[in-house]
């Protein structure tokens, strides 16, 4: 498989003093923390996964044809939105949102279970708002209605804790605002995408949740901000969260969600070879020195060896000297 341009430019620059992880885009990677952590320093439009889809599924080999189809349908509605309407909303302000993200976790290698994934996000241009939009199978019915809902929720207050944990300087995050589709129900509505209407309270089908810097629920595991930790010790942007914060976001287990309808999304995940994106099972061999990425095999890890090479030595020594 011949090397793409990310992986060719760790080969390239790797060894360079002034290599930043955080340089290089791979419209795959699946980690929130490094997508989140590039829009700042590289800027939403340089994030944009929209280029995925304009191929067909063939080119998406992490994705199913019809989740490929499904994310598509969405972040094409939601461009067209932007387009037709200029972005001009009820405030008459333009506005503007850019994908980020198709389908992640909160850091590399920190989804345990299906549930721990999320799919769709979009970021305004300051990334002090976010959309973020979970694309489900079966259409929505009595069977699936809190099921559906509770998982929602659930992803909109870990992603607020994570963009609090991230974005604790400069501009600070303002909210989180979450709904879902079904292969039968696909569209999303006009208010959905405007960022000043008013959805808290309004009963639609199916719901919008709208979490804000003052009422997310702190829903971060210590693994996970530990895996973070690292990551923004990664890009070299001294930007280490204040004494403090970590907790505001961690919360206890007390205080972190524990729904009921969660407990069907407790399926062992799938994980995404980290060189050839294909998906495979908890099985897959672990890089033995980061513990950060995963292959389908042997060859995929020599493969990636050369891209891989300055990032897991940089994250292995963040590692030893915590």
């Amino acid at each position: 498989m011949a090397m793409d341009p990310a992986a060719f430019a760790y080969s390239a620059f790797g060894g360079s003093p002034l290599f930043n992880p955080m340089m290089f885009v791979n419209l795959s990677g699946t980690c929130a923390t490094t997508k989140l952590l590039q829009c700042r320093s590289l800027g939403p439009h340089q994030i944009d996964i929209s280029r995925k889809f304009e191929r067909g599924p063939e080119g998406a080999a992490d994705l199913y044809e019809e989740d490929f189809y499904a994310r598509k349908h969405v972040v094409d509605q939601v461009a067209e939105w932007v387009s037709t309407t200029q972005g001009s909303t009820s405030d008459g302000v333009r506005h503007e949102w850019v994908p980020i993200l198709y389908h992640y976790e909160i850091a590399r290698s920190a989804a345990k279970r299906d549930r721990d994934w999320g799919n769709i996000v979009f970021t305004d241009l300051r990334t002090t708002r976010f959309l973020l939009v979970m694309c489900f199978g079966p259409p929505r019915c009595n069977m699936y209605d809190h099921y559906y809902d509770d998982l929602m929720k659930y992803h909109a207050d870990r992603f607020m804790s994570l963009v609090t944990y991230l974005y604790h300087y400069g501009s600070k995050p303002e909210w989180v605002r979450a709904t879902y589709t079904t292969f039968a129900s696909k569209d999303l509505p006009d208010v959905f995408m405007d960022p000043k209407s008013t959805v808290t309270g309004t009963i639609r089908d199916p719901p919008i949740f709208h979490v804000t810097a003052d009422n997310f629920v702190p829903s971060l595991l210590p693994s996970e901000l530990e895996r973070v930790d690292n990551l923004i010790a990664q890009s070299n942007m001294d930007k280490q969260p204040p004494p403090g914060l970590r907790q505001k976001v961690l919360g206890t287990k007390d205080t972190r969600p524990k729904p009921d309808a969660l407990l069907r999304g407790t399926g062992r995940t799938q994980i995404q070879c980290a060189f050839c994106d294909k998906l495979g099972d908890q099985k897959m061999p672990m890089c033995s020195r980061c513990k950060l990425v995963r292959y389908c095999d042997a060859q995929c890890q020599k493969s990636a060896w050369k891209a891989h090479k300055p990032v897991c030595k940089v994250a292995a020594s963040n590692a030893a000297k915590a």
